[in-house]
Formats: structure tokens, sequence, C-alpha cells
């Protein structure tokens, strides 16, 4: 008997059976979904709502369970979920949206109830073992596989002026000017929320796109689907919170700066902008009310610079102002807060830059006993809002996201764990408990809470924020425009920059002349354009005052601008009540409601400011040149006494020059210790003095500019050159020297503060300052591209132009373009002062024919809870464009002091009727309202 076969049969199968128990895989069906395993890890796919999914991989002994700071939805209970298993696959379907999963690869893909697909996943999940500060986990990645021609947007805010992010790599860390959430849409309407806290990547590149976090026990993330960009952003607030409404006084006018040394200076500001009658509805008092860094953020107002502050409060309040306060989770060593929270054992350990100690948010008895404190000194004191500083946090006054990473993770861990898996959510868990406390403490008047960092879910806290301390540059400015536009596109719709920036020769910021330079004054007032149609409208800044009437020949500018606003504060607060009730967006890319046209996924510079007004902000000058940028001082103008090319360094551990400790030749001066400091310095203080000989290739001007926080001074030829620009960064005065003599230079800095420091020298050059002085004419117009498919009108004019074509548009200092698609109705309100200074009685509707509309018009108290009740009334006005019809609803709902009867003004928009700021002398119709459904002809 030949056997051959036999065992050659008997061998092949056993392997069959061997490569069918490793690639075994178990399939279990769990409550809107289900559950698979394999030797090499698990994957568990659930459905929340019909389309929404959430997926969750781990590897083997590891565990799909994990803290969510984020999600606080469950899975609906009642989900027709039909599971089905052929040879390749798993597939799971809502009815909505149907998930396949790859029994081989167990990678997923999506697809919609036509079949049609939405993403899929690509490559196999990463699991690579960490261990941080004792916490031990895995770097996690998952891959995606994106269609060519869609768009990808949110993911918070960040500052490379970015809008669409494909074939981009954005880093997600917190820092002074980038806010992170996790959460990207995608042109073809869906999304994804990453639900992980720790340092993440986003990249797409020719291999796909992916998403890759540093720490984490699973990957875990949910699929949002919905039929348009709205629906993908309302599944996310769906997942994580609705964005509850703010007070109207919160709509209008915001002024600020760094900051108000005394209560009478505020008060003086405030009566004075009711003297000019100039609208406005909130005053902010930055920090050192307290009255020095040893008393920061002490939750008390130093009596001699603010002696009455409860009946400074009601005073402003009887003005009709409102009063939001700095408020930082850093305390300063001489507070009993400060004393209270490390006899409980709740602060960081490091010393921040002023000398303070962070608290630790994540802790909730911490959370409780700053709460006590903010209750007892300020709340009491009847302050109406919380500006909350430096909520990276960032504890050494770090310029990268690089800088806060590394220190924030020197930490080691937090109440909840290690740095590194929380790194990003210290916002999110400190608004929580304030925001809770608020509440619990009364429903009269709602929460106002500004932050500079944002994470998922915050936006359920009554969050906004800022975009930061961004330096005073047209470049920087433009950047403003995609990170609001990517904050408000990730889910988080309140967003807010500083208007005129934070530091003007400094951080980027070019202009080191001062506040009274006109060519700062003009980009001051194109800010303050964009900021009108921003979601909250608020000036702050330092060394300059940015009250409206120092802007010079651009106040009138800022003023109508003003004015504006009000009028538009019908149309802002029932969008605003939109946000609330529908998870509507206000500040929006054009792909969110141009997504078929492709030409607006790259549009950076253009938004929609709700349904009806695209904004088109002026984002170069046109007036007044401005200074130029300066650049580093590079290698080839050293050399040191000897003749070697660089500058002789010696490095000392102490900031007077005496504990020396190392002698090295720099090729120039350009340290930048945001990732820790050398061996050869000190975590603390340090000094370093450079010396050799300075030999510029051009003769003429120079002005070297100094970037370091530290003390510094430059002594040229024996001279020390003084200081003529003074912030976070200096300008020395200009001098003349002569290309190609040698100059004896010495650079000293002495540095007195822990953490993250730079040393840096820039200067300016005769060939910069000849740019400087150019007077290249410049026309006052504006290129804008007007999206396809749609009848736009002029706001101020009333011309009409067709979609799909760029066309050039009349922009001087006191316009910028403003269109109007066809179909849109806007209600226009009268002239005012402050948000509720009278009912918007009569009110002007316009209407903009071409296309069938709709407006509902929102109206509540103004400022308490009861809009959570159902005290509020609702009017719709539906347009026929057809029939050049106007039906108004009967009114829905009713609360106290309601209007019972009203005026409205009907004004079909047509070139020079019912445009621009003023209100129309004519009109259509005019319609006595008393809350009974009418329809008029036109």
């Amino acid at each position: 008997m030949n056997l051959k076969p036999i065992l050659l049969s008997f061998f092949l199968l056993s392997l069959l059976i061997i490569a069918c128990t490793l690639n075994k895989i178990d399939v279990f069906s769990i409550h809107n979904g289900a559950e698979l395993s394999t030797k090499n890890g698990s994957l568990k796919v659930q459905f929340f709502t019909p389309t929404i999914v959430r997926v969750t991989k781990w590897t083997p002994g590891g565990t799909p369970e994990k803290l969510s700071l984020a999600i606080i939805a469950k899975p609906q209970q009642n989900l027709n979920v039909v599971m089905s298993e052929n040879e390749s696959s798993v597939i799971l379907s809502s009815g909505s949206l149907t998930v396949v999963v790859n029994k081989k690869t167990q990678a997923l893909s999506y697809t919609n109830s036509k079949g049609e697909s939405i993403l899929s996943e690509q490559g196999q999940p990463k699991f690579n073992p960490v261990v941080f500060d004792g916490d031990s986990g895995f770097a996690v990645q998952q891959q995606f596989k994106l269609t060519p021609d869609e768009g990808i947007y949110g993911l918070g805010q960040h500052q490379q002026g970015y809008f669409n992010y494909r074939g981009k790599e954005v880093k997600l860390v917190q820092s002074n000017t980038d806010a992170v959430n996790p959460f990207l849409v995608s042109t073809k309407n869906y999304g994804i929320l990453w639900d992980n806290y720790s340092m993440t990547v986003f990249n797409d590149n020719e291999q796909g796109a992916s998403l890759w976090s540093d720490m984490g026990s699973n990957i875990d993330y949910f699929f949002v689907w919905g039929k348009n960009m709205d629906e993908v952003i309302s599944g996310y607030r769906t997942l994580t919170g609705k964005a509850p409404l703010y007070g109207k006084w919160a709509y209008g006018y915001w002024q600020s700066k760094e900051h108000y040394d005394t209560q009478e200076e505020l008060m003086e500001v405030a009566k004075k902008y009711r003297k000019l009658k100039i609208p406005i509805d909130n005053m902010i008092q930055d920090w050192d009310y307290w009255n020095g860094t040893e008393n920061w953020s002490g939750m008390f107002f130093d009596k001699t610079l603010f002696p009455t502050p409860k009946a400074m409060c009601d005073e402003l309040h009887r003005m009709n102002f409102h009063l939001i306060i700095s408020i930082w989770p850093a305390l300063g060593p001489k507070t009993p807060i400060y004393n209270d929270m490390a006899a409980n054992n709740f602060l960081y350990k490091p010393v921040g830059w002023a000398g303070f100690k962070y608290y630790d948010a994540f802790n909730p008895q911490a959370n409780r006993l700053y709460w006590k404190y903010l209750r007892g000194g300020l709340y009491s004191k009847g302050l109406d809002g919380w500006w909350i500083d430096s909520t990276e946090p960032d504890v050494i006054n770090a310029l990268s996201k690089e800088a806060t990473e590394y220190e924030m993770k020197r930490i080691g861990s937090n109440y909840l764990g290690s740095w590194a898996r929380y790194l990003n959510a210290f916002s999110l868990v400190m608004t929580n408990d304030i925001y809770r406390y608020w509440r619990e403490e009364t429903s009269e008047r709602r929460a106002y809470i500004l932050t500079r960092s944002t994470f998922a879910g915050q936006q359920r806290n009554a969050a906004t924020t800022w975009s930061g301390d961004i330096g005073a540059s047209w470049s920087v400015y433009r950047n403003q425009i995609s990170a609001g536009l990517n904050h408000s596109m990730s889910g988080v719709p309140y967003w807010t920059f500083d208007i005129g920036a934070f530091v003007l020769g400094a951080y980027d910021g070019v202009f080191c002349y001062g506040g009274k330079d006109p060519a700062y004054q003009e980009l001051y007032n194109r800010m303050f354009q964009l900021g009108v149609f921003t979601p909250i409208f608020r000036s702050h800044g330092s060394e300059t005052p940015r009250e409206i009437w120092e802007m010079g020949e651009f106040t009138e500018s800022l003023i109508k601008f003003d004015k504006l606003r009000y009028r538009l504060m019908p149309y802002i607060y029932s969008l605003a009540w939109k946000i609330t009730s529908a998870d509507y967006t206000l500040m929006r890319g054009l792909p969110m409601d141009f997504p078929n046209d492709k030409a607006t996924f790259t549009v950076d510079d253009q938004f929609m400011f709700g349904p009806s007004i695209m904004v088109a902000p002026v984002t170069d000058y046109m007036y007044y040149t401005p200074p130029q940028p300066s650049v580093v001082v590079a290698p080839k103008y050293f050399t040191t006494a000897t003749g070697q090319p660089g500058l002789k360094a010696r490095y000392y551990k102490t900031p007077d020059f005496m504990d020396f400790s190392r002698e090295t030749v720099d090729a120039n001066i350009n340290l930048n210790w945001y990732g820790g400091r050398p061996e050869y310095v000190t975590d603390s203080m340090y000094s370093i003095r450079w010396k050799g000989k300075l030999i510029p290739n051009e003769t003429g001007k120079h002005q070297f500019h100094l970037k370091s926080f530290d003390k510094k001074r430059i002594i040229l030829n024996g001279d020390t050159l003084k200081v003529v620009y003074q912030s976070t960064e200096q300008y020395l005065e200009p001098i003349a020297l002569e290309a190609g003599k040698s100059y004896d230079f010495v650079y000293e800095t002495q540095n007195n503060a822990t953490g993250a420091s730079r040393t840096i020298l820039n200067w300016k050059t005769p060939s910069i300052f000849a740019k400087e002085t150019e007077k290249a004419k410049r026309e006052k117009t504006r290129d804008v591209y007007l999206p396809a498919k749609t009848l736009w009108y002029d706001f101020w004019t009333g011309k009409t132009y067709s979609g799909e074509q760029h066309v050039t548009l009349d922009a001087p200092k006191d316009k910028i373009p403003l269109l109007v698609p066809a179909g849109s109705i806007i209600p226009m309100g009268p002239f005012i002062e402050f948000a509720t200074e009278k009912p918007a009685d009569p009110l002007e509707i316009r209407i903009y024919p071409g296309k069938d509309g709709k407006f509902t018009l929102y109206e509540d108290e103004n400022d308490n809870y009861n809009y959570e009740k159902g005290v509020y009334a609702t009017i719709d006005f539906l347009w026929n464009d057809t029939k050049h019809e106007l039906t108004i609803t009967k009114c829905k709902g009713e609360f106290p002091g309601m209007l019972k009867e009203r005026t409205f003004s009907v004004i079909v928009v047509s070139e020079g009727l019912g445009t621009g700021l003023s209100v129309s002398s004519l009109s259509n119709k005019k319609i006595r309202y008393t809350g009974i459904e009418t329809t008029i002809t036109f």
C-alpha cells in the first residue's frame, strides 16, 4: 500500500487546521452591534444612533473600556441593527448606515442606504507599547482611505493657515495660540471623533490619511454620518453635549485691554462709551486687579486699585454693561487659595513663569475648592462671567506645541493619570465644573466662560475659545480666518480672537512703532470688521489703548461696523438659538453650504455668517505700508576676536554671570530651548554673554530685534543701545552702520524664569527699511469668489451677480464685501446702544428674491434659563419666490414682556433699496403684526 498520498493529505489537512486556528475569528452579537475577537486582537462595532457608530480596537489581554471625558451619550436602546455574516465579512446595518468588517484584515468600510461608499479604513491598526510616568499603554494609529476630491476640516484651531487639511499634517497639542478638538468633518458628509486625549497627529499623504496618538489603552473613535455637514456636527454634539444659549448681551461688543489698572480707569472708559453713544455691552477686566504676581488669581480685588468692586459691578449693571473678569488656574504663593490648595496637595510642583503654581483641575475636589474661592471673592461681587486664561495650562509661557507637550509631560501625572495620557483635556475638565457650579448657583443669569483652549465636549460648558496671544501682522490676521472656521467646523461653535492682536511688535507682530501708527490702525480696522462677523465680537490686547475712539482716521469705520453688528442682533440672536436648539454653526466655511462647488474647498478667506451673509474680509493693506518683519542676524555677519566665524559664548548657571559653566563659539544667536535646557545651564536661571565682531554688508540704518523674555542688552563699540520698543520682545534704537566695517559686539542675557526659554537676535537692515517707505498704489477693491448655482446680492448696493465666478468689489476703509444669497431673509433691528436697550420694533425684514426662503425669528427674556422650559417665542417668515408672497406665521410660544403688537417693515431688496447699514426710508409693505398668521403679496 502506498502511504505517501495519505501522509501528504494528512499533512496538508493539518496545515489547514493550524491556519484556521491561527486565523480563527469569534463573532459575538452585542447591543446595537458586534464584537470580533482573534488571536491578534479584538474589535467592537456599536451603533449609538442610526448614523453614529463607535469603533473600539484593543490588543489581546486589553480592554475596550476606558474613561471618556468627552462622550456623555449612551447607545440608543431601540435601534434596529441587523447583523449578517458571510465567509469574508460581518455586516451591520441600521437602515441608514451600513458597516462592513473584513474578517481577514478587520478593516471597516462604511456605506449609505444606497450602497454608496462613504469611507474605508486601510491597513492594520497599530499598537506600540509605551510607558509614561509608570502609566502603561500604547501609541495607537488608524489609517483611512480618502477619496481624491473630498475636503477635510475641523480639528480645532491651528495657526499654520490651513483650511482644507488634504495633504497636510496637523499636530494636536494645546498651546498659547492652538486649540485642540480631535473631530474632523468631510465634504462627503461624515465625521470622525477620535476619542483620545494625548498628543495626536492627523496626517494625509499619498499613502492615505491617519490619526496617531502617543498614549491610549485602545483605539476608540466614532464615525458620524449625515445628509450634510450640519447633520454631522449635530451628531458630534449628540455625543458630546449641546451648546447652551448665552445672554443676549454676550453677542454684543466686548471692550478689553491688558489691562485696566484701576476701578476708576475702567469706569471712565465705560462712561465715555455711553456718553458717545457707541454701542457696547461688555467690559473685561484682565489680570493684576489683585496687584502683584505673588497674589496671582487670588480671587480678590486689591483694595487700593479696586476699592469697591461690588459697587462698581452694580453701577456697570445700571449702565447696562456686563463685566467679565480674568481668572487663572495658576495661583500666587501669597494667596489663601494657594495655601489651601497646597495643604490639600492639589498643586503641581513646577513654579510657573510668574512665580505661581497651577492647580490640578482633573481633581473634582480641587475644582470644588477653586469654586469656593471664586464664588466668595468674585461671583459674590456681581461678575457676569469668567475669562479663564492659560488653560493649556501654559506653565512656562511657551510659544509652541512642542514646549507645552514637553513641560506638561515633565510634571508626570495628574489626578486621573499620566499627563501623556490626558495632555489635551485640562480646559475641558476645568470648564465642566466651573459651568456646573454656576448652574447650581443660579438660573437667573446665563453662564459665560472664555478660555484659551478647547476640547471635544467643551461647547456644553458655555465656553468660547479665543485664539490666544497673536501678534499684529497682516499674515497672522489672515490666518485667524481659517483658524476660526476650522474651530467652528469641529463642532465647537463659539470662537473669537484679539481684535488688534495681543502684541504689536512681538509673536510675529511687526508694528513696533506703536498704536498711533496709522499702518497699525488700518490693520486694527480690518480686524475689527472681521470681528463683527465672528460669534463673539471682542477687542483685546496690550501696549496701546484699544477703545474705538483711539483709532484715528479709522474710528468712524469702527463705529459704522459696530452699529451694523447691533442692527443685525435679531438675526444673530435667532441663529444663536438655532445653535442651541438645532446644533447649528454660525461661522461657516463655504463647503458647508456649497459642497457641490469644489472651488469652495480651498477658499480660506471667505465664509458664511449664518445662512444669509457671505463675508469677504480685507486681508492686506491698502492705505499705509506696514513695517517689515525683521530677520535673523545670520552667522556670516559675526567673527570672534581671533577671526573665527561666529561669536564666543560664555554660559553661566546663575543669572549674574558668576557661576561659569561652559565656553563655546556659537555661529550666531539663535537659541530655542522649548524642549528642555542643556545640562550646562540650570533649569530655573542662567546668564549668557556673547562677544565678537559684527561686520554688516550694507551701509545705513540698522535696528536690532531681541526675541526673548529675559533681561538683555547689546553693547556696540562700548555703548549700550537703548530700547525703543518694549514688550515680550524688544527693538533697540536704530543705528547707522557701514558695510564692511568691524564693530565690537556684546550681547548679554540674564534669565530668572523657569522652563522653556529662547534667545534669538534679529535685525532690520537698510534694504528692509527701504521696503517700508515704498508707496505702491493699491486698489481699494477685493476679489471675491461667488459659489455656483446661486444668485448673489451686494449687501451695500443691492446689485446682483451670478455664481461660479470671481468678481472685484469695492473695499475702501469703511467697507468689506458682504454678499447675500437669493432666498435670504434678514431681520434688522433699530439702532441701539446695547443689546437689550429696547425690543426689536420696528423690525426691518429684508427679502432677497430669486429663490424660496425661510427665517425663524427667536426672542426670549434675554438672560435666564427659562428658555430651557419652553419660555420663548418664535415667528417664521416664509418667502414664496414664484408667487412673490411672504407668509408670517402665527407666533409660537410666549414669555414675560414679549411684544403683543409690533411693526414689520418689509423690503424686497433691489438695487438701491434695502441696502447697507441705514434704516430704509422706503419699504414695500409695513405690517402691523399681532401674532396672527398673515400673507402679503408683492
